[in-house]
Order: C-alpha cells, then sequence, then structure tokens
C-alpha cells in the first residue's frame, strides 16, 4: 500500500480555501504547493491531448432578404493531465477561440455572449478585440483530484455531471448545459470541492460545494447511487443559488432498449410559503441495431414553461442558467437518428417538437472520417414556427466543421 502524506492533502486543501480571496492567482498556487510538498514514489506522468476545429458559419436571417451572416471560428482545446503519484491527479483544460467575420460586427452584444466566465473565479482573457475579430480564451478545467482508498476528492474548476439523461438533464444543478450549445462537448466546469465515498463497486455517496461571491449564488449538494435489479438509482437533494432542490434518477433497461430519466423540484426557499415550486422531469429511451442505426426519443416538461406565446430560442443569446429553463415549452419531445452508409461516412437527424405550439427543430448533419484522427462535418440548424413559437422561424443556420484531433 502507497504511503501517503494525509498531513500535505489537509494543509493543501485548506490553503485552497484560504488563497480563493487571491482569484486565479491564488487558485494556481495551490497546484504549486502540492506538488513541491509531496515526496516522488513512483515515475511522474504527463498527458496531453486535443484538437484543432475550424467552423464555418452561414446565417440566413428570415425574411430572405435581409442579409446573410457568414462566420468563421478557429477553435484549440489543450487537455493536459499530470499524474505525480498514482493517487494525485491534476487536470488542465484550456479553450482558445479566435472568431471573425458577420457575427461579430453584426449582433448586438455577442462579445458580452462570448465573455461570461463559468465560475468563481474569472479565468478567461480576451487577448484579441476589434470590430470584426474576437480572440479569447478560457480555461474551463483547473483541479486536483485525491484517490485515497474509497474516497475522490476533486478540488478545484471540474464538470459535476449529475445527469444520466442524453438529452435534457433536470439533475445538473451545478453546470446546466443547454442542448443549442452545440460546439461544446466537454460541457462547462464549476469551481467546486467533490468529496465521492464508494461504498461498495456501483454506489457511492457525493457531497458538492460550490463556490461563488455570495452564498445566494452559491450551490451545495448531496447524492447516492445504487444499483438495483440492475438499475442505477439516484437521490439528490440541496441548495441551488436561492432555491431548495430534491431530485431522482434512473438508468436500465427495457429489453435491449436504454431507458433513462431524471426529475428535480426547485422551490424558492426564501420566499418557500409564497412562491410556486418548479417540476423538470425527462425521459427518454435509445437502441443500436447491428447495421448501425441508432434510434433516441425523449419527453421533456417543465411546470414553468408556456403552451402559447412563448418566447422564441434565441441561439445567440447567454447559456440556460439552470434546469428550470432547459425549455421555454412546458412539453417538448426529440428524436434522433443516425447511421452509417459507409465506415467513412455517418448522416444524421435530430428533431425537438414542441407539441403545444407546434414548432419545429430540425438538424441534419453528415459526418466524414477522413483519416483517424480528421473529420469534416456539415450541419443545419432549422426553424419551422410561426411567430410566438419556441422554435419560430427567426431564419436557419448551416455550419461546416473541419476538426483534427491529436
Amino acid at each position: 500500500m502507497i504511503s501517503i502524506d494525509k498531513r500535505v492533502i489537509m494543509e493543501s486543501i485548506g490553503s485552497f480555501l484560504a488563497l480563493r480571496k487571491h482569484g486565479p492567482i491564488g487558485f494556481i498556487l495551490i497546484f504549486l504547493l502540492i506538488f513541491c510538498n509531496v515526496q516522488a514514489q513512483e515515475q511522474k506522468k504527463v498527458e496531453v491531448m486535443g484538437y484543432i476545429k475550424d467552423i464555418q458559419n452561414v446565417f440566413i436571417p428570415k425574411p430572405d432578404s435581409m442579409y446573410w451572416l457568414s462566420d468563421n471560428t478557429l477553435e484549440n482545446r489543450i487537455q493536459l493531465k499530470y499524474y505525480p503519484q498514482s493517487w494525485l491527479t491534476a487536470d488542465v483544460q484550456v479553450r482558445n477561440r479566435f472568431m471573425y467575420g458577420d457575427f461579430v460586427k453584426s449582433i448586438p452584444n455577442y462579445r458580452g455572449y462570448i465573455d461570461q466566465h463559468m465560475g468563481f473565479f474569472d479565468l478567461s482573457a480576451m487577448w484579441g478585440d476589434n470590430k470584426s475579430f474576437i480572440a479569447y480564451s478560457e480555461i474551463d478545467r483547473l483541479n486536483l483530484l485525491f484517490n485515497i482508498n474509497k474516497w475522490q476528492i476533486t478540488v478545484g474548476r471540474q464538470r459535476v455531471n449529475w445527469g444520466i439523461d442524453l438529452i435534457w438533464n433536470p439533475n445538473d444543478i451545478f453546470n446546466t448545459y443547454s442542448y443549442f450549445n452545440f460546439e461544446y462537448a466537454e460541457r462547462p466546469g464549476a469551481d467546486a470541492v467533490s468529496v465521492k465515498y464508494y461504498t461498495n463497486a456501483t454506489s457511492f455517496v457525493e457531497a458538492v460545494y460550490q463556490m461563488d461571491k455570495t452564498f445566494d449564488q452559491s450551490s451545495i449538494g448531496g447524492l447516492y447511487r445504487f444499483n438495483t435489479h440492475e438499475y442505477d438509482i439516484q437521490f439528490l437533494g440541496g441548495k441551488m443559488k436561492t432555491d431548495f432542490v430534491v431530485g431522482l434518477g434512473w438508468s436500465g433497461n427495457v429489453g435491449k432498449a436504454a431507458f433513462r430519466g431524471e426529475t428535480s423540484y426547485f422551490r424558492d426557499y426564501k420566499e418557500f410559503s409564497d412562491s410556486v415550486g418548479v417540476l423538470v422531469s425527462s425521459i427518454s429511451m435509445d437502441y443500436s441495431f447491428s447495421n448501425t442505426l441508432y434510434l433516441q426519443g425523449g419527453f421533456l416538461f417543465n411546470s414553468s414553461g408556456a403552451t402559447k406565446d412563448v418566447a422564441a430560442v434565441d441561439l445567440f443569446s447567454q447559456q440556460v442558467a439552470s434546469p428550470k429553463t432547459l425549455s421555454k415549452g412546458k412539453y417538448n419531445l426529440f428524436a434522433q437518428a443516425t447511421g452509417q452508409l459507409t465506415p467513412l461516412v455517418s448522416p444524421g437527424i435530430a428533431i425537438m417538437f414542441n407539441p403545444s405550439d407546434k414548432s419545429t427543430f430540425i438538424s441534419p448533419s453528415v459526418t466524414l472520417s477522413v483519416t483517424e484522427n480528421f473529420d469534416f462535418s456539415a450541419v443545419g440548424i432549422l426553424f419551422l414556427g410561426k411567430e410566438n413559437t419556441e422554435y419560430q422561424n427567426i431564419g436557419q443556420l448551416v455550419y461546416i466543421k473541419f476538426k483534427w484531433n491529436f
């Protein structure tokens, strides 16, 4: 068994909490502190990976007589993992983007849409900005992971993934993700401390504190996940900003099809007796055929959503703020199909439908695997709703993407 100086670990965690007031500089100092204090017990290891991609967008607004907008984004992601000890991992991931074109020039507050750091610490930098382009970088992962017997402790900017469903995640209370944020597969991070204890091979208890400037902006929660009758079940509870929250999630199979679901109930703790709670629930099934065809379907219920005069989805607004705003409508249906025409060509289509206002979002796509680590994709984003509907036809978006993984 590896001999671990637990005093060093506790001092490092304590130093992190003390250094938080110094912003990102203090946050980075904790990495240096622990690396200087631990003694080498095995060969050091560094893992570097990432990608470079180029996305060309064309937005065709409605009416068609308006000027088309064209934009380009060159994005680079670097993922660095460092293993100084068998029980310790440092994870640093940086997202760099260079954007130029009509979006930057013509869309009001587009810089504000891009420059919105995701945590307590501002680990972002706008290192280039004029009327035609934006150059922006952000560290969206910066954490230390300690594995000590059955304990797993993560300190720093991390992805707290409590979601189970593949489309909508009402249980994801720490870093909510919007389906329409197509080109951010890694998803946002949260400045948090996570403590996880594995009760056995298939179950664990986790407590998370997400720090912010005030108590009302911070979140804290606990989750218990276990397996029974070949189903993964989870219960959660806590405080998400100014809301008390309780939730339930599951994942299993019905026959050969995967069956998943999540539900969460939110209620303002400041005005608990005078407020109305919000219930958000999702359910989905998916099935993979032997001929590579993959089908997926889902349903979302949001008690705070509207059934008429729904505010339209805005692709250029800020990210979804919480699970309470996963949709603007009360009901939403989802369907997706993907497959392979050849080993190198993979078409697909995704559809969202609001049954209350009959508006529809459709996204056809095709991916071509040029080489093992180089892909080409073409994606359409089509809105087919009338005025004052969730997927109102504000215009159509088409983009092509080249991506090289390293």
